[in-house]
């Protein structure tokens, strides 16, 4: 994102996002919010409903002394679409959202290839001809994909499932072939993105994402070696992404060297499973047991609001999110009462995807850095206006 801080800039950063969280908020209640002065506030609302990303609409009930309705602000629906896509290694999801954060498609494809830029191509290619049929701009698109992913500088560090093992410059290959701005995260942390683009970032300050992928299955019978995890973290309202990009990244505590894949057990029959107790002999052989287990750890031991399960069939996940339930409440070392709130992902199997256009819209309406000096270039008012004009983000992002 272009680092700018110039006071209007940030005048008019803080007021568009707060209308995003807030949907339906006054000049007002803007002005009280933000500390800022009202004819501030309404200069810049101005300029925002005359470049139509803000609309006004009247709601409520008028005062005892009769009048007007009270006059709130919201973001416009039909202003952009962003796309959202999830790379995955036999396909795609992907979706478009408006800037509130609406889903106006979504379409899942299969794939045989490992190719990450042809598997985009073909993506991006179904997401412009549905943004031209919906005659709404087109202005940038959000990837997410399994592996160590440099979120800031939009390359793909390493990732197993496509077999990356040296730096890959995704977004600037993409954003080249698309003519717009791409960015890429890990999908696990879009999910933690999905769950907070549709509380519009007023969701829990932390919580824990669990992104499973099941790549074959036999009958009721779950290998290891064909399931995958990966975890995305919200630590104090922030997405954790670590030192080097690979927060989330999972292997068991278990696992010794040699194995080829992220689990000490073996298999998980869904016959058996959620009969499972703590002196089951055959746990041993549980994955969703050992599974629970590590998530019941960290929860606790970064003391969690909410633990989110996406990836698996919602039958499969309801029994995942009791055995985590249960083991939280059982490794807990107090006696007093220790609840978190154990849940299916939103979203579904859209919840990466969506997460992906989510991380976009959250980048569209971030406050400016004050850390770096502000440089040359086109104020936000500047560029959002263009936004119309050139169907793209450009300059804003």
């Amino acid at each position: 994102m272009k680092s700018i801080n110039s006071q209007s800039d940030i005048n008019v950063s803080r007021i568009l996002r707060l209308v995003w969280q807030k949907n339906g908020i006054s000049r007002i209640e803007i002005a009280a919010q933000l500390g800022l002065d009202k004819s501030t506030v309404t200069k810049i609302i101005a300029s925002l409903l005359e470049i139509g990303i803000v609309t006004e609409f009247a709601h409520g009930v008028t005062g005892p002394q009769g009048g007007r309705k009270p006059i709130y602000l919201e973001i416009t629906e039909s202003f952009a679409v962003i796309g959202g896509i999830e790379i995955q290694k036999d396909g795609f999801f992907c979706c478009l959202l408006n800037l509130p954060g609406k889903c106006l498609f979504e379409h899942q494809e299969k794939m045989d290839s490992i190719d990450c830029m042809e598997i985009f191509s073909r993506a991006y290619k179904i997401l412009k001809e549905e943004a031209q049929k919906l005659e709404i701009n087109f202005i940038g698109i959000g990837v997410g994909v399994s592996g160590i992913i440099n979120s800031d500088s939009g390359v793909i560090m390493q990732s197993i499932p496509f077999e990356i093992t040296s730096p890959f410059p995704f977004s600037q290959t993409a954003s080249v072939q698309a003519g717009m701005p791409v960015f890429i995260e890990n999908d696990a942390r879009c999910g933690c993105y999905s769950e907070r683009t549709l509380l519009h970032d007023m969701g829990p300050q932390n919580s824990l994402f669990i992104l499973i992928e099941l790549r074959q299955k036999n009958g009721n019978l779950i290998e290891s070696k064909y399931l995958s995890v990966g975890a995305g973290l919200v630590i104090n309202g922030k997405i954790f992404k670590g030192t080097g990009f690979s927060a989330g990244e999972f292997r068991s505590m278990l696992w010794t060297d040699g194995q080829q894949k992220q689990f000490f057990a073996e298999k998980e029959n869904l016959e058996d499973f959620g009969a499972i107790s703590k002196d089951d002999a055959k746990t041993e052989d549980s994955i969703f047991y050992e599974l629970a287990k590590h998530i019941a750890f960290l929860t606790n031991t970064l003391n969690l609001e909410t633990v989110y399960i996406g990836g698996l069939e919602p039958t499969v996940e309801e029994k995942l999110a009791e055995l985590i339930r249960k083991r939280i409440i059982l490794q807990w070392p107090y006696d007093s009462s220790h609840i978190v709130d154990v849940r299916l992902s939103s979203l579904g199997k859209l919840a990466v995807a969506y997460g992906a256009a989510g991380m976009f819209i959250d980048r569209f309406f971030a406050l400016p850095s004050l850390a770096t000096p502000s440089g040359s270039g086109p104020s936000i008012l500047e560029a959002l206006s263009q936004v119309g004009v050139t169907g793209h983000a450009g300059k804003l992002i």
